[in-house]
């Protein structure tokens, strides 16, 4: 229940309303809604696009002003003081949370084809759960044989199920769907009503809830919660807010996984994602029936009124009222495209009549999601080879795009010797974030100077609050302003945005020019004149921590390839300590392969402490057998016996 728990706070609790409420104080409405629109501003790939049905049940409130990026209803105006002690106060609070403790996005990847795309003629699924990486790893590798359950893959350690894997019929790996799930509610209260909360009309007393927290080497300290109905009171100061949190329900999680474990066909599978509440997972599936499906299981809340991406009003109008119908939300089975995929881009395209979330820190910015629908959609005779190739893709799907227009743009301008070089070298490039490319250098600066130099005059200007990287505000860490700075230099680039507050008119090809400029000299002072020695690998690089936070105990840092926006995503930073934390290939009629980078046992002392690492970094795989393969007696070298 504890590792259920913090695993459900880590992939969906989040702070953005927060966020919001500060970014309109601000930058203001208007502008922070044109930023950070519900809807993403560039080209993206659903993997459930429609049509939809609707139950009958009117669309969440606020979805119809989404469509449209304009926001119609004002639930909460972040103007005064008063309102802004009470938000910095709560996410203060928050900060000093564990980081795992709250959501900031995550990168991972499933997908499955069926019999028409592969050489087999039967269907293969890939899934690469992206997660901190640590030694001990995450995941422990079982395969598991009795009367009533035959499946092979991985587990939690302290979990008694596998999470990924497969049994004798089926195959199953997640990503997060990352729909809003934490809502915040400014409750009413007043000096003359003490303990109480205005709800629907009346005055209700709060109720507590106390804990002895034990501290080692020092007294017990005591904790007392208050409770509104919407959730446990984070902040009493400027204002009374709460929170309501889907991951707080109870969530019969194990239930769920031991009836994916017997489920034989997509019927039974889909049937037991029904009680699937939080953390929402995007559950694709392969059979060898050749089926494939895939299914965005979890419950995704209705509130009453208002927008729900912002504080809401407590006093009973915006409450959560439901959820969206099952048989609603996002899921496919045997598509006409023969394939499936997600990678934590927004699963429904913008008829989708229910609200699912925003472009802040829910849903990921597409771009994996754009490579793997490409090589898919074109892919045919594909072999479990494609499929390791495709999970250890290092090219950049962003770069693709934006490259070609900023070589326009320097062709337009006089360069310096050291500019041209660098020119001339990301016109040969392949878009490859490979560990030995000196391109992708300069592709990665110049895209985060071009960020800065369109975003931060305007964070300078508005004082913005909120905080994204400890050195930069502005930072690739904001899905949107990545999808917003793509549009525009491929389809607006006059927006207003390139023009900073009380400075010269600019357009998109003098920020471009800007940061180009800016990047390569950058880059010159960091590693030296010779644009051929910026090599990637000299930027960047992978570690995998030790759990128990020794030094020794851990891997790395090495430099290494990817960026957070391949398929082998690299992220947190220059240098990541987070990706695939598990790849695993079904190819029914054919074989199964997995690999992690850790190994089965968590004593540093053993040969199995990180028999893993070479493979993985290496892009290899290790057989993934079944519990009754004869080739796991024939290999095992050593047994252990359960004796009562």
């Amino acid at each position: 229940m504890v590792i259920q728990g913090d695993m459900t706070q880590t992939l969906d609790f989040t702070t953005t309303p927060l966020d919001y409420a500060l970014l309109e104080k601000s930058l203001g409405a208007e502008r922070t809604m044109a930023w950070f629109p519900v809807l993403p501003t560039d080209e993206q790939h659903p993997y459930d696009p429609g049509p939809y049905r609707n139950d009958g049940i009117a669309p969440m409130p606020g979805t119809a002003s989404a469509q449209g990026q304009a926001r119609t209803v004002a639930s909460f105006n972040p103007v005064d003081g008063v309102q802004t002690t009470a938000l910095l106060d709560v996410i203060g609070r928050l900060k000093q949370l564990p980081t795992t403790a709250i959501h900031h996005g995550s990168n991972s990847n499933n997908w499955a084809v069926d019999g028409t795309k592969t050489a087999s003629g039967k269907p293969m699924l890939a899934g690469d759960p992206h997660l901190d990486q640590t030694l001990p790893a995450i995941w422990y590798q079982v395969a598991a044989d009795s009367r009533s359950y035959h499946f092979s893959g991985v587990s939690i350690p302290g979990v008694p199920v596998i999470l990924i894997g497969r049994n004798q019929h089926i195959a199953w790996s997640l990503t997060n769907v990352q729909n809003q799930a934490t809502f915040y509610y400014v409750e009413k209260t007043d000096a003359s009503h003490p303990g109480q909360y205005f709800w629907k009309g009346a005055w209700h007393p709060m109720q507590h809830v106390s804990y002895t927290i034990p501290v080692k080497g020092a007294a017990p300290v005591h904790l007392t919660v208050d409770l509104t109905v919407h959730g446990p009171v984070l902040t009493t100061k400027g204002q009374t807010v709460s929170v309501d949190w889907i991951g707080a329900r109870p969530s019969p999680d194990l239930d769920v996984l031991l009836n994916v474990l017997k489920a034989t066909n997509f019927s039974e599978f889909r049937n037991a994602l029904r009680q699937w509440y939080a953390p929402s997972q995007n559950f694709v599936y392969a059979d060898d029936a050749g089926n494939i499906g895939l299914v965005s299981a979890g419950l995704y809340p209705l509130v009453a009124s208002g927008d729900p991406w912002l504080p809401l009003p407590g006093t009973g109008e915006s409450d959560i009222v439901g959820t969206i119908p099952f048989d609603d939300i996002p899921q496919v089975y045997d598509p006409p495209t023969h394939f499936v995929f997600s990678a934590n881009q927004r699963e429904v395209g913008p008829d989708y009549p229910y609200y699912v979330g925003t472009t802040l820190d829910f849903f990921d910015t597409g771009y994996r999601a754009d490579e793997i629908w490409q090589r898919l959609a074109s892919g045919s005779k594909l072999t479990m080879a494609d499929f390791e190739s495709l999970q250890n893709d290092t090219r950049d799907a962003l770069a693709e795009r934006i490259v070609p227009a900023l070589l326009k743009v320097l062709d337009q301008v006089s360069l310096t010797p050291q500019e041209e070089t660098a020119r001339d070298m990301l016109a040969q490039w392949n878009d490859d974030m490979s560990v030995n490319s000196a391109a992708a250098s300069i592709w990665w600066t110049f895209w985060n100077q071009c960020l800065t130099d369109t975003f931060q005059p305007w964070w300078d200007a508005a004082h913005v609050p909120v905080d994204v990287d400890p050195d930069l505000k502005v930072s690739t860490d904001l899905t949107s302003l990545n999808q917003d700075l793509e549009a525009w230099i491929l389809h607006d680039p006059n927006n207003p945005a390139f023009t900073p507050p009380g400075g010269a008119q600019r357009d998109a090809a003098a920020v471009m020019t800007q940061a180009f400029r800016e990047a390569v000299a950058k880059l010159s002072r960091e590693l030296g004149s010779d644009p051929n020695q910026w090599t990637w690998g000299k930027l960047h690089a992978r570690e995998f921590p030790s759990l128990a936070q020794i030094p020794a105990l851990g891997f790395g840092p090495v430099p290494s390839g990817g960026d957070p926006w391949t398929v082998d995503a690299a992220d947190g930073g220059m240098v990541s300590k987070a990706g695939p934390s598990w790849r695993m290939i079904v190819a029914f009629g054919v074989g199964a392969e997995g690999i992690y980078p850790g190994g089965q046992s968590e004593n540093p002392a053993s040969p199995w402490y990180e028999t893993g690492i070479s493979d993985w970094w290496n892009g290899r795989y290790q057989p993934m057998h079944m519990a009754d393969d004869p080739a796991i007696a024939s290999s095992a070298q050593a047994t252990w016996t359960l004796e009562p």
